[in-house]
């Protein structure tokens, strides 16, 4: 396959472009309340991951490979400035993408990203994912494990079908090798503004996890806690992640 055709959704207009890469077993749904308002001045495009949503799987799976398939979607695009939005997993690939200084970037926000280094994640909980991939009362549980703030039944909903969805190739790519890659020595070429946000009840990321492995490596990161919240904050906390995407756009536009 032609590993940059992802499946994609564009909507609005405007620069600079946010463009969004979404969580593990998750698809550019996620995205959805976030984008609704934000729309209105910017050009929001949503992306799923290959392997996830309706993009196909790779062939093969490392983080700078799927990395570099988002990228080359990007390029395609011609944008000639945009922000680069990623949620857990896809902060990881987000950050992957802001190391190698493409074209046209011009921030990074980091939502509750996983580490570049190792993230530190459950043994016990990756067993259980592994062992159910494709699993409804699992995909449900997961929903359950990870958020703290009450969703709506329409998200969980999409949250287990965006689950299901998720092809067996990627969803053991991430848990095996791309949550425990390291790609740590890389994050010192990222030379644009960024802003990271997490839940201070986030199960997965917790704050203690970005204060230890992800601020450290970017000195100049503006750093936002959203009180109450889990690890699923583009639908536990979207009102909290327009307003914050929007002014850090708009900050950049005014420097």
């Amino acid at each position: 396959m032609n590993e940059a055709a992802l499946y994609s959704e564009d909507q609005g207009s405007g620069s600079p472009a946010l463009v969004f890469l979404h969580y593990f077993a998750g698809s550019l749904r996620s995205w959805t309340h976030v984008v609704e308002s934000l729309t209105a001045a910017r050009r929001c495009i949503r992306l799923d991951v290959p392997g996830f949503g309706r993009s196909p799987p790779m062939p093969d799976y490392n983080v700078h490979r799927v990395a570099q398939a988002v990228a080359g979607q990007v390029a395609g695009l011609g944008l000639d400035s945009y922000i680069l939005v990623g949620h857990s997993m896809g902060g990881k690939l987000a950050m992957a993408c802001a190391a190698a200084r493409p074209a046209g970037l011009s921030g990074l926000v980091l939502v509750a990203p996983s580490p570049p280094t190792p993230e530190p994640m459950d043994e016990r909980e990756r067993s259980r994912l592994l062992a159910s991939h494709g699993d409804r009362a699992s995909a449900e549980q997961t929903v359950r494990n990870v958020t703290r703030r009450p969703l709506r039944q329409d998200d969980i909903a999409t949250c287990i079908e965006d689950n299901l969805l998720t092809s067996l190739e990627a969803w053991r790519w991430w848990l095996e090798e791309g949550s425990r890659e390291n790609i740590a020595s890389e994050i010192g070429r990222i030379d644009c503004p960024v802003l990271v946000l997490s839940g201070s009840e986030d199960p997965v990321i917790p704050p203690r996890v970005i204060a230890a492995e992800v601020l450290p490596r970017m000195a100049s990161a503006k750093y936002l806690e959203i009180a109450g919240a889990g690890h699923l904050l583009p639908l536990e906390a979207a009102q909290d992640l327009s307003h914050a995407i929007g002014a850090f756009a708009e900050r950049g536009q005014a420097e």
